[in-house]
């Protein structure tokens, strides 16, 4: 049987000419950024937010060496796969090169009996995950047979490769003053109130789970990198840095944990927006770095592809 895999993501600019037509397809996603205007206005608002955004951001991109990093990864993450699995393993992006719509025509092309679909977002978010699998099922449904994983936020590799990312940063930390701090992509609250989004509940398990191996450290979930004009989940990054000041502790452990690689929320906006809020709070701030090319993270998406393959190996 001739299989395939295909790792999708909402993808980054990798360059600073990339930023606005990214701005500008992520923000036309109506599924993803409700902004409470009629349908047919989704696009020309888009268009004036990415218009107006992308200077701003920029400066941003240009720090962390010119673009994200995220798609460099994706790849150097499918090649790790293809090389263990033997199975051709492609990249699709919903919002940057290699845009999904032209990938799924290589897959077409490449005309397999089976496709193996796994995001890179562990916590299933119909904002995420969900907008990812929507649009493989728009443009391969029909077309490709496929399965999909939906979430894995509980795998036990996922969370092992969390745990052992984490302990380095904590060696020499007493629990009495070390508080341990989960930032996750935060998301418009209407996700959760009307559309039952089970985002924060995985996010919750998947801490859970991590938490099991440093139960004697205090910990916090907070959410990060909102934008545009609606509510978005609570409580921020910033304001928990504050507060966990307030509360006396006086060094933070921090873990992106909605994040499998390193991109611009980790690069700038932890390492350099908030790490600036906690030199100024006194805090000694450690945020734990996401390798991405860890065997147990390569070893979670393949373990997910065997179970929806009905084989545990090869």
């Amino acid at each position: 049987m001739k299989e395939a895999i295909l790792l999708t993501y909402m993808g980054a600019p990798s360059t600073l000419s990339e930023i606005r037509p990214f701005l500008y397809r992520l923000f036309s996603d109506r599924d993803l950024i409700n902004f409470g205007v009629p349908p047919f206005l989704q696009k020309p608002l888009a268009w004036l937010i990415s218009l107006f955004r992308a200077p701003k951001v920029k400066p941003q991109y240009e720090a962390i060496g010119g673009g994200s990093p995220l798609v460099k990864y994706t790849y150097e993450q499918a090649e790790l796969i293809e090389r263990k699995t033997g199975i051709k393993t492609f990249v699709g992006m919903l919002y940057s090169s290699p845009l999904l719509e032209e990938v799924s025509e290589e897959i077409v092309n490449y005309s397999p009996d089976l496709l193996y679909v796994v995001t890179l977002y562990p916590q299933f978010s119909f904002g995420t995950a969900g907008a990812c699998l929507r649009d493989v099922e728009k443009l391969l449904g029909g077309r490709v047979p496929y399965k999909a994983v939906k979430s894995w936020c509980r795998n036990p590799y996922y969370i092992r490769w969390i745990q052992e990312s984490i302990e380095r940063e904590l060696a020499g930390l007493s629990p009495k003053d070390t508080a341990i701090l989960f930032s996750a992509h935060s998301l418009p609250e209407y996700f959760i109130e009307e559309k039952k989004d089970l985002y924060v509940d995985e996010i919750k398990d998947t801490v859970k789970l991590v938490m099991e191996a440093f139960s004697e450290f205090p910990f916090r979930i907070s959410y990060q990198s909102k934008v545009g004009p609606i509510k978005w989940l609570e409580p921020s990054t910033e304001e928990e840095l504050h507060r966990l000041r307030e509360e006396g502790f006086k060094n933070v452990v921090v873990f992106p944990v909605s994040f499998v690689s390193e991109h611009i929320e980790t690069l700038y906006e932890l390492d350099v927006e908030y790490a600036k809020v906690a030199k100024e709070l006194s805090l000694n701030y450690k945020r734990v770095r996401l390798n991405h090319c860890s065997p147990l993270l390569t070893e979670a998406i393949i373990s997910e592809i065997w179970k929806i393959r009905g084989k545990e190996e090869l």
